[in-house]
């Protein structure tokens, strides 16, 4: 037993200082992006309310899609925060918008091109790569650790009738998806072994679509189900509870309606009803993890579990992704998830051994 625990204790030793290491490198990454800019650059800083107004433009020839013509062009440094001295921002996002200064005004029509290719000139910008400024406004998301060009052209006579502004926002789902997958991640090996997790899922998948079939079917006995299927459907996989409080008593009454059932009877038959749905989904998740999910012994089939523990890390690697707008955090929060996963399942292991030896 000795042997394994010193054994522990130095992978753990050494994939925190992998950790570390890799945190280091990818932090110092911004240094390049937070270079001092050139006087003469125009450039705006992510803050709140920050707001630029453009000057008339600088001639330029032959940009990509305006052969042989002269358009008025403007370059725009934005420049992000440094992640080191900024982590409280990890789950932010930047907004760059371009509109008008004033709404009475006719806008010219203008194009705009958000990139980080510093190498390439003012305003030449490739073809496919220019948006139009759609009903005076346009709107481009960036990390608020990122460093991106906004170069704007037009072909009036000026550009001085826009402004860029800078609107930075917190998104609580990026906190949730990281504790989540993170917490996914850990447990994905107990979760891959446990018959209460696939019973558990399996039935609720099961519930799920045997209430789907019921809907598609009771669809088609009412005259306008065509239509409401195509934009309840969806709906309920967005959010089922709420179509479940708004739709199906309606759908059941007019189903009621067409039998030719008493509106006194509308209480009785929703709960045998519901109570018929929840036991057939059930029946069906119970079904199917005594068919697919275990052995003859009643034993949970390795190869089977194997397949989920990767198949829920995964999925926990990708919410982890999700939880920054920035790639260079949520990578940091992604070895950071691997590595406190595997931290936390050789801890658990550790137990186990000790309580088993003694």
């Amino acid at each position: 037993m000795g042997s394994s625990v010193k054994s522990l204790l130095i992978s753990d030793y050494i994939a925190i200082r992998f950790l570390l290491l890799l945190l280091l490198l990818l932090l110092l990454l911004p240094s390049s992006s937070s270079t001092t800019e050139p006087p003469t650059e125009r450039s705006l800083v992510v803050a709140p309310s920050a707001v630029l107004q453009l000057s008339r433009g600088l001639p330029v020839q032959n940009s990509p899609g305006k052969p042989g013509k002269t358009v008025l062009c403007e370059r725009i440094h934005i420049y992000g925060f440094s992640r080191i001295k900024n982590l409280g921002n990890f789950a932010h996002s930047v907004s760059v918008k371009v509109s008008g200064r004033n709404s009475s005004v006719n806008l010219p029509n203008a194009e705009v091109c958000f990139h980080r290719n510093i190498s390439l000139a003012m305003g030449m910008c490739p073809e496919g790569d220019w948006e139009k400024v759609s009903k005076g406004s346009w709107v481009g998301p960036m990390s608020p650790f990122d460093h991106k060009l906004l170069d704007i052209r037009t072909a009036s006579s000026s550009l001085g009738s826009f402004e860029v502004s800078i609107e930075e926002e917190f998104f609580l789902h990026r906190v949730i998806f990281l504790v989540f997958g993170i917490v996914m991640m850990s447990m994905a090996s107990f979760l891959s072994t446990s018959l209460v997790f696939y019973y558990g899922s399996a039935m609720v998948v099961g519930i799920i679509l045997v209430i789907l079939v019921f809907l598609f079917q009771g669809m088609k006995l009412i005259p306008f189900g065509g239509r409401r299927l195509a934009i309840f459907i969806p709906s309920s996989i967005v959010g089922l509870a709420y179509f479940f409080k708004l739709f199906i008593p309606g759908a059941l009454r007019s189903l009621l309606e067409l039998v030719g059932i008493d509106q006194e009877m509308y209480d009785p038959l929703v709960k045998f009803l519901l109570a018929f749905v929840i036991l057939a989904g059930a029946w069906m998740g119970f079904w199917v993890v005594r068919k697919l999910v275990l052995k003859e012994d009643g034993s949970i089939d390795i190869s089977t579990a194997f397949f989920v523990a990767w198949s829920i890390r995964i999925f926990a690697g990708l919410m982890i992704l999700q939880s920054s707008a920035d790639p260079v955090l949520a990578t940091i929060a992604l070895v950071s998830g691997i590595v406190v996963s595997s931290i936390l399942r050789r801890i658990f292991r550790w137990r186990f051994l000790r309580r088993f030896y003694r």
